[in-house]
């Protein structure tokens, strides 16, 4: 299954439904030359959608860190101490939601992207 495809936005978000993180309100987007995509926290459920989202943080990589990142070779806080990830927006409400954010993470990974 391509990653950001229809099919795979169907694929992640079926298999957000089934995850309960806590209560954070935040809106994530991923952007890179080539594709972005958003992460939305909302109440207490997850979800994934194309961009279209006013994001409370951007996070702004290359593919190929992207790429790294999503197959967990590479942290995403290594690579944004190492500077690959540039970071804008609402710093705070990223840490705050950083259980949460690494829940989604893992769920995403798990479906072989």
């Amino acid at each position: 299954m391509e990653f950001l495809s229809d099919e795979w936005y169907q694929a992640a978000n079926d298999a957000l439904e089934q995850l309960e993180i806590e209560t954070v309100e935040i809106v994530v987007a991923h952007v890179s030359e080539i594709q972005s995509h958003c992460i939305i926290l909302n109440g207490g459920k997850a979800s994934v959608a194309p961009d279209g989202h006013l994001p409370d943080v951007t996070l702004r990589q290359t593919s190929k860190i992207a790429d790294a990142v999503r197959e967990g070779s590479l942290s995403a806080l290594t690579a944004i101490q190492e500077g690959l990830i540039t970071v804008e927006g609402d710093i705070g409400r990223l840490m705050a939601a950083k259980p949460a954010l690494e829940a989604v993470d893992k769920t995403l990974r798990e479906l072989g992207t």
